[in-house]
């Protein structure tokens, strides 16, 4: 039995979610479907939820332009096989032709999948 270790999970957590962050940030479509769990169910700050398959098309049709993203981490707690971190977002993007600066408070909660990190759940709110 290995022993629970809040700092590494949290390190390994941040890792996963910096490539995530700047596979959005690129483009790199590949690199972010490698991060994103086959389940994935993704809801955004305006209520639109996305599957794996609907957000990779959506990041694809040039729709929605990431221009800068920093997640910040406020908890981080494992539940069986399952990482959960909540915190805040803050993204600068084009969506729709419309430029936007937003902060969301979210949740994501994250699979070890073959010894990898990959994201099964995101919310994100508005931030008031």
């Amino acid at each position: 039995m290995t022993t629970f270790d809040p700092a590494r999970l949290e390190s390994e957590l941040r890792t996963a979610e910096n490539q995530r962050l700047s596979a959005m940030l690129a483009g790199d479509l590949a690199t972010l479907e490698s991060l994103l769990e086959p389940e994935l169910q993704y809801t955004h700050s305006t209520g639109r939820v996305d599957d794996r398959d609907s957000l990779l098309e959506l990041l694809s049709s040039g729709t929605t332009e990431y221009l800068a993203l920093k997640h910040d981490f406020d908890s981080v707690t494992q539940q069986g096989g399952l990482a959960v971190v909540e915190g805040t977002m803050k993204m600068h993007l084009i969506s729709g032709g419309v430029e936007k600066h937003l902060e969301t408070v979210n949740r994501t909660v994250w699979a070890n999948t073959d010894g990898q990190s990959k994201l099964r759940l995101f919310i994100g709110a508005k931030a008031e």
